[in-house]
C-alpha cells in the first residue's frame, strides 16, 4: 500500500498534490461555514439575544414528526366484516338450549323451585328471576326446540346489520314476543329468556382490520406536508422567548451550545472530496491538458474556490445574487464553453447540498450560467460581453418570473420585483466580474484568453510591425497563412482564433535573416547561391530557434511558442537535399542533417498550421493555376506529410484531413485566382486611370 501511494505521489507530482490539499482545505472551510454558525446557550422559557437564522435550506424535524404524530391520531380503526359472526352466535345460543335440556333431564321430578334456581345459575348461567326460570324448565322439548330456532332466526336477523358490535345491541323484545306468540306459549318467561339468550350469545360481526387501518395511517402521514426552513429564514426573534420546539429546531441545526456536529462535519469533508473528484474527473474528459500543466490547474482550482467564497458573501444579501454566471463567462473566455458549464454545474450542486439554496434559485443561476458560456464561447469583440449581459439578464428574468408565476398564479410573490432587481444586478456584475478577472488569471497563470488573442492580433503589435516593415514577403505569408489555417480549423471544429494568430508570429524567426528566405527576395541576388546545401539548410531551419528566442524576448504566450516549434515538425528541407544530393552522388547526405529539429506538431491546431504553410507556399509558386490543380497539389502535400508520420501526433482524423483540404481549396482558390487577361492595351488604359 505504501508502495502504491509513493508512486502515486510521483505521478501526480507534489506541486499538483499541493495545489489539491491547500484548494481541499480551503472548500472544506467554506463549507464549514454553511454548515455551522455561532452556538447559543438557551433554555426554554428564555429570551433570545440576538435573530438566530437558518444556517442552510432543511426541513423542520420536530413539526415536522408533531404533524405527522397528530395524523397518525386522527386516522380512526378500520373495519370490516366477520364472516364468522352468525356461526359463532348460533353456536353460542345451541349450547345455551343444550345446557337447558339436560337440566330438564337430570333435575328429579319433585324437584324446589330454590333447587331448579341453584342448578340453573350453576349449568346456564343466564340471570332470570325463579318463576321464570320455574316455568321455563317447565316446558316440553317441542317447546324448547321451537324457542331454540326462533332465537336463532332473531340472531341472524340482527348480524345481517351492517357494523354489528357487542355494545351496540338492542333489544328484541317486540320480535321475540311476537315469535312467542306466534308458538301459542306463555309469552313474559319465554320472552325474557330469549332475550338473556340473545344478549349472553351476542357477537359482533365487524372487527378492526389492522391492515386496512395501517395503511389509513401510511396515507395520513404521506400527506402531511415536509415544513421546509429556508436558508437565512429567521428562527427565533431578538428578546422572543424560546418554546420547546424552537429548542429542539436550534438543536438540529446544531445551534445550541455545547452541541457536537460531527455528522455536518463529516459531510463537508466529503462534499469537499466529492466536488474535488467531479472537477478533476469532468475537466480530464474534456480537458486533459487542465489536469496534466499545472498551471491550468491552479487556474481552475482557484477560479473553483473564488467562486464558492463569493457564493457564501452573496448568500448574506440574496441568493439570486451569487454571480455563479461569472464563472461560466470566465472559464468560456479562458478555455471554452464546456469547462465553463461543467464547473459551473459542479458549483451549483456543491451550493445546493452546503447551504441550501432555494432549487427555484439555482435553476435561474444554471440558466444564466449556460447562456452565459454559450453567448462568449467564440469571443471575437469585447462588445459581445454587452451582449453576453444582456443574454444573461433576460434569461435570468424570463426563468425567474415563469417560476414564481408558476408558484402563484393568482397574484405576484411579495419578493416578485426584488428577485428581477437582484438578477439584473447579478447579471452586470457576473460579466464586469469576468471582464476584470480575465487579465488578472492571465498574467497570473499565464493562460492565453480570446481578448488576449485579439489583442495580439492587431498589427500595432511590435512584432507585427517589424514583420510588415523589416520582411513584407512574410508578413503577406503570414496573412494568407492565417486565414487557411483559420478556414481548416473552423471545418473541423478546432480553436480557429487559436490558429489565425499562431500563424501571424509562426515565422517571427525570419527576422533575423529576411533575405534568405525567398519570400523576402525582390530583385536581388539569392544569398544561397554562394553557400553550400548544409549550410543554406542550416540558415533555413534556424529560424524556428530564432522564432522562440524572439517569443521569449517579447514575452509572447507559450500557446503561441508551439506555433513556431511546431510549424515545420521534422520535415524534409526538399530544395537543400535534392541539390546536396546532386552535388555528391557518390556519397548522398543523410536525411536526418536537412531536416527540422521538431517536434512534430502535438494539437490539431499546429497540425493545420503545418498544412496551411506548405500548402500556401506550393500554390503560390503554381503557374496557370486551376481549381483542379489547386486541388490536386492540396491533396499531394497533405498526403505527403500524412505518410511522412507529420500528423501521428495531432490527432487528426482521415476525416478531419479531407475537411481541411477542402476548406483549403475554398481559400487559396479566392486568394490565387486566375487573373483576367485583358485585351492588348486594355491593361496600359486601366493602370493610367488609377
Amino acid at each position: 500500500m505504501t508502495r502504491r501511494l509513493q508512486d502515486l505521489y510521483y505521478a501526480v507530482g507534489p506541486r499538483r498534490l499541493l495545489a489539491l490539499g491547500l484548494a481541499f482545505v480551503a472548500i472544506s472551510l467554506i463549507l464549514f461555514t454553511g454548515l455551522f454558525t455561532s452556538q447559543v446557550s438557551l433554555r426554554a422559557g428564555q429570551s433570545s439575544p440576538r435573530d438566530i437564522y437558518a444556517p442552510r435550506r432543511e426541513v423542520n424535524q420536530p413539526l415536522y414528526e408533531a404533524l405527522r404524530q397528530q395524523a397518525s391520531r386522527s386516522v380512526k380503526p378500520v373495519y370490516v366484516t366477520d364472516q364468522t359472526a352468525t356461526a359463532q352466535m348460533q353456536q353460542k345460543i345451541q349450547r345455551i338450549f343444550t345446557s337447558v335440556t339436560q337440566m330438564q333431564s337430570s333435575l328429579p321430578a319433585n324437584a324446589s323451585a330454590n333447587a331448579m334456581q341453584a342448578a340453573w345459575t350453576e349449568q346456564v348461567g343466564l340471570s332470570l328471576p325463579q318463576a321464570d326460570v320455574v316455568q321455563i324448565l317447565k316446558l316440553k322439548a317441542s317447546d324448547l326446540g321451537n324457542l331454540d330456532r326462533l332465537a336463532t332466526a332473531v340472531a341472524s336477523h340482527v348480524l345481517a346489520q351492517a357494523n354489528y358490535q357487542v355494545g351496540q345491541l338492542t333489544s328484541q323484545r317486540d320480535a321475540l314476543a311476537l315469535g312467542v306468540e306466534s308458538l301459542g306459549l306463555p309469552q313474559a318467561a319465554e320472552t325474557y329468556f330469549l332475550t338473556a339468550v340473545e344478549r349472553a350469545s351476542a357477537t359482533p360481526n365487524m372487527r378492526v382490520s389492522k391492515t386496512e387501518t395501517a395503511r389509513a395511517v401510511q396515507q395520513a402521514l404521506a400527506s402531511v406536508p415536509q415544513p421546509i426552513v429556508d436558508q437565512g429564514q429567521l428562527i427565533v426573534a431578538r428578546g422572543q422567548r424560546v418554546t420547546l420546539p424552537d429548542l429542539q429546531l436550534l438543536r438540529q441545526y446544531g445551534l445550541l451550545h455545547g452541541q457536537s456536529n460531527w455528522p455536518a462535519a463529516a459531510g463537508a469533508v466529503l462534499m469537499a472530496l466529492g466536488a474535488l473528484g467531479a472537477l478533476l474527473a469532468y475537466v480530464y474528459r474534456f480537458f486533459r491538458q487542465g489536469v496534466a500543466d499545472e498551471r491550468h490547474l491552479n487556474l481552475l482550482l482557484s477560479v473553483f474556490v473564488g467562486e464558492l467564497l463569493l457564493a457564501r458573501l452573496t448568500l448574506l444579501v440574496s441568493p439570486d445574487l451569487i454571480p455563479l454566471a461569472a464563472m461560466s463567462v470566465l472559464l468560456a473566455m479562458l478555455y471554452d464553453a464546456r469547462i465553463g458549464l461543467g464547473v459551473a454545474i459542479i458549483t451549483a450542486l456543491l451550493l445546493e447540498a452546503a447551504f441550501g439554496i432555494d432549487p427555484q434559485a439555482g435553476v435561474v443561476l444554471a440558466a444564466q450560467a449556460f447562456v452565459g458560456a454559450l453567448a462568449v464561447q467564440r469571443l471575437s469583440d469585447r462588445s459581445q460581453l454587452l451582449q453576453a449581459a444582456l443574454y444573461i439578464a433576460v434569461t435570468g428574468l424570463i426563468v425567474n418570473g415563469t417560476l414564481l408565476l408558476a408558484s402563484a398564479p393568482y397574484a405576484p410573490a411579495p419578493d416578485f420585483w426584488g428577485n428581477m432587481g437582484w438578477i439584473l444586478v447579478n447579471s452586470a456584475l457576473s460579466v464586469a466580474f469576468a471582464l476584470a478577472a480575465a487579465p488578472l488569471f492571465e498574467n497570473s497563470f499565464g493562460v492565453l484568453t480570446s481578448l488576449r488573442l485579439l489583442e495580439l492580433s492587431a498589427p500595432n503589435q511590435p512584432l507585427l510591425r517589424r514583420l510588415l516593415l523589416e520582411a513584407p514577403g512574410t508578413y503577406y505569408h503570414s496573412l494568407v497563412v492565417s486565414n487557411l489555417a483559420g478556414a481548416g480549423c473552423d471545418a473541423i471544429g478546432a480553436q480557429s482564433l487559436l490558429a489565425r494568430v499562431g500563424a501571424f508570429y509562426h515565422d517571427i524567426g525570419k527576422l533575423r535573416r529576411p533575405y534568405f528566405f525567398i519570400d523576402n527576395q525582390t530583385d536581388m541576388e539569392n544569398p544561397h547561391d554562394k553557400l553550400s546545401p548544409m549550410l543554406s539548410t542550416l540558415v533555413i531551419t534556424a529560424h524556428v530557434k530564432d522564432g522562440l528566442e524572439m517569443a521569449k524576448e517579447y514575452r509572447l504566450p507559450k500557446e503561441l511558442w508551439q506555433f513556431i516549434g511546431e510549424h515545420h515538425g521534422t520535415t524534409l528541407v526538399q530544395y537543400f537535399y535534392q541539390k546536396a544530393v546532386e552535388h555528391h552522388p557518390e556519397t548522398p547526405p543523410r536525411e536526418e542533417d536537412f531536416r527540422y529539429e521538431g517536434p512534430k506538431p502535438q494539437s490539431r491546431e499546429t497540425a493545420v498550421l503545418m498544412l496551411a504553410d506548405t500548402c500556401e507556399a506550393a500554390v503560390r509558386a503554381m503557374r496557370g493555376r486551376t481549381t483542379q490543380g489547386v486541388e490536386a497539389t492540396v491533396r499531394r502535400l497533405v498526403h505527403e506529410r500524412l505518410a511522412d508520420g507529420q500528423l501521428d501526433e495531432s490527432d487528426l482524423t482521415l476525416r478531419d484531413l479531407d475537411l481541411i483540404s477542402k476548406a483549403f481549396v475554398r481559400v487559396l482558390g479566392a486568394v490565387h485566382h486566375t487573373r483576367v487577361e485583358y485585351p492588348e492595351g486594355l491593361e496600359e488604359l486601366l493602370r493610367r486611370q488609377r
